[in-house]
């Protein structure tokens, strides 16, 4: 078996560090990203296998080549006898595909195995593998004998190829970062010309007119999904493939009554206009009707009248069930880490659209994955298992989802502050300094401020300590030490990190009178001016909390809509409620706002007719939206609005609250409808919220 130029890298990356290193360390020694480090090491521990060598890891430490029975002089020798490819089978089927996306004629066969170094039955294998994701793309593969191959279709179907290709297998770092020679494999440097490289910060700052402000709300895969998009057209204009003629976009395919929302060509023609002067680049009718298309349909993806990033609540609420699963399998508090909840539901957006589609997932790294986190990964299968029984998830998702939870365990692994403790060993100190060294390597934020017997130990003031270790059992309550072998195995270092997570953190709050707010960890680069613009947020939104009951018999949804509406223009929070009824009416026709198995919902939106942020709970006397399918219907609306400009705090601020919705706590007081009970409980939330704002710096 061979590998490629990139994995000897590698290699001899390693053979000079026979200490663990990271795979940070190997991808800035090697220039490439980590991801593609996690990939190639795979590759290279089954070219390892024949020479009787492993890869050894070890969580937060690194990887090391482990010579078993052989010394690594041994493996040097081989690596210089050895011949590297230029390509894995993984990569020659992608150089393959880009080649023909790239040209205009056909491609022979022989051609293709020279450019590759294979043979010719090696490039029509590859070809049969390719066929269906080529037909997936809305393209046809045409071979024919003395004809040679080729790909078919419109050239709005290869633009979507290529750009699809780009965000799959680049990363940040080679779009942004280097240049297409430093440090990038033959494949990618191939994807990056196809793309443009060179050309994707021209477009950026061509697409940053003054009034194209909804740019600022785009997710950030989306943004570069434009961009890529742009950038792909420049470079098929370049080379004389055209778009034909582009129907006119339906303003109503997302969202109805977007109204003035929708992009004006002006924009089009101006950008295609910045980009002509800049890059000496013609653009003829069509392609000015292409890029506005573009345009749209990004501008449609971030609906200007959704007053919330994410506000499908059957989503929220199939994260929310995955993270209780996890939670209840390993112990860590999950629910507590915003960050895993933020990054699972923008992950889960797109993947559940495929999975929906049946649209194949890829995921290179999934071998390495199954590896590196054998026991996690079986977790989180069986947690999607129970969490989501209808759904069928693919291991590929499985994958990427253990990856999402492996990294909110090193962050919940992390301990808030330095915890003081006292070791009690009764078997010497020479134990005492083994723990004591342990406890230095694998919990590094636990202090020892002395060493103690147990009679001593019991009799030291508890403010001068947090927590007290011992060796043995100790005649005190067992909420008053741990206990510890000397050698602290992995498996107790665990179990002690969730003890003092969930007991001594807890205690020590309570023992001197620390609010969830007096955060002593709070990050040097926290924005003090951000986090004081939050605080003033969760009290301006949460103190002019009100519920209302309103008399909605024989209403259908505009006319309660717009009774809610006529409440809040009485209290001075909007001007047209006739305008923001429709609104709402148009956001429950693209899919319903009902909080799953309650009779709950949330309606919400923004607009320019909106004076300030408001949250309302509204009881109403006859349930609403009612059908055969769902006789219960909703009794209890909680609408959200706010004005169209609105500062990232507020829009923060609203969000957890719509999260909130998916608690078994919150569900009940929205029932309940007592005022009291409600901002009691959105004001404790909202301060963890703060708090953990603090903690992560922002």
């Amino acid at each position: 078996m061979s590998i490629t130029k990139r994995q000897r890298e590698i290699v001899e990356f390693l053979l000079e560090h026979p200490q663990e290193v990271t795979a940070g360390e190997i991808a800035i020694a090697v220039k490439v990203s980590t991801r593609t480090v996690h990939r190639e090491l795979q590759m290279i521990e089954k070219w390892l296998e024949p020479f009787g060598m492993k890869l050894e890891k070890k969580s937060g430490t690194g990887v090391r080549i482990d010579p078993g029975s052989d010394d690594l002089a041994s493996l040097r020798e081989q690596l210089e006898l050895n011949e590297y490819v230029e390509f894995t089978p993984e990569e020659r089927k992608l150089f393959m595909l880009c080649i023909l996306l790239d040209e205009a004629e056909p491609v022979k066969l022989l051609a293709l195995a020279s450019e590759l170094k294979v043979t010719v039955s090696t490039v029509s294998n590859d070809l049969d593998e390719l066929e269906p994701r080529i037909r997936q793309a809305g393209l046809k593969l045409v071979r024919r004998r003395g004809y040679g191959v080729k790909i078919n279709g419109s050239e709005t179907a290869y633009r979507a190829a290529i750009a699809g290709l780009a965000l799959e297998y680049l990363d940040e770092s080679d779009l942004f970062g280097r240049q297409p020679d430093q440090g990038i494999s033959k494949v990618n440097q191939k994807l990056l010309g196809m793309i443009g490289h060179r050309d994707v910060l021209t477009v950026e700052n061509a697409l940053w007119q003054p009034d194209i402000d909804w740019l600022e709300n785009i997710p950030e895969r989306q943004y570069t999904k434009l961009l890529i998009q742009l950038s792909v057209a420049l470079v098929r204009i370049r080379k004389g493939f055209t778009v034909g003629r582009i129907p006119s976009p339906d303003k109503k395919a997302v969202y109805p009554s977007t109204g003035d929302q929708s992009v004006p060509e002006y924009m089009a023609t101006r950008l295609c206009s910045v980009l002509s002067d800049q890059l000496g680049i013609s653009f003829a009718k069509e392609e000015q009707s292409y890029l506005h298309k573009l345009l749209i349909e990004t501008e449609q993806l971030i609906h200007s009248t959704r007053l919330l990033p994410v506000d499908d609540l059957v989503l929220l609420d199939m994260v929310r069930s995955l993270m209780d699963q996890m939670q209840g399998r390993t112990g860590y508090a999950f629910q507590e880490d915003r960050l895993l909840r933020e990054g699972l539901i923008a992950h889960m957006q797109p993947v559940m659209e495929r999975i929906g589609g049946r649209q194949s997932i890829r995921n290179p790294l999934l071998q390495q994955i199954r590896k590196d986190y054998d026991s996690l990964f079986g977790d989180v299968k069986d947690a999607v298992h129970d969490a989501w029984p209808d759904t069928d998830v693919p291991d590929e998702e499985i994958g990427f989802l253990v990856m999402h939870f492996g990294a909110s365990i090193e962050r919940l692994r992390v301990l808030k502050r330095e915890i003081r403790a006292i070791i009690v060993c009764t078997s010497g100190i020479g134990s005492s300094r083994m723990l004591s060294s342990r406890l230095s390597k694998e919990i590094p934020e636990i202090r020892i401020v002395d060493s103690a017997s147990w009679y001593e130990a019991a009799r030291i003031p508890e403010e001068d300590y947090d927590l007290i270790l011992s060796t043995v059992d100790l005649p005190m309550e067992p909420h008053q030490y741990y206990k510890v072998s000397p050698l602290l195995t992995a498996e107790e270092s665990e179990r002690l990190r969730h003890y003092i997570q969930n007991t001594t953190l807890q205690r020590v709050q309570v023992k001197f009178g620390e609010s969830k707010t007096s955060g002593k960890t709070t990050d040097r680069h926290a924005d003090p001016a951000g986090l004081d613009a939050t605080l003033i947020e969760i009290v301006r939104i949460t103190g002019k909390f009100q519920v209302f009951s309103l008399d909605n018999r024989k209403m259908g949804f505009y006319e309660t809509a717009f009774a809610m509406c006529k409440v809040l223009q009485e209290s001075g929070v909007l001007k047209d409620p006739e305008e923001i009824a429709r609104l709402l009416e148009a956001r429950e026709k693209v899919g319903s706002q009902k909080i799953p198995d309650t009779s709950l919902a949330l309606f919400h939106t923004r607009s320019d007719g909106i004076y300030r942020p408001s949250i309302s709970l509204f009881q109403l006397s006859e349930p609403l939206l009612v059908t055969t399918d769902d006789p219960v219907g909703v009794s209890h609306i909680l609408l959200m609005v706010g004005p169209r400009e609105l500062s990232r705090e507020s829009l923060e601020v609203l969000s957890e609250i719509s999260a909130l919705l998916l608690q078994d706590e919150m569900i009940t007081l929205l029932e309940k409808g007592i005022r009291d009970d409600l901002i009691h409980y959105l004001s404790r939330e909202l301060v963890g919220f703060y708090r953990s704002k603090t903690e992560i710096g922002g």
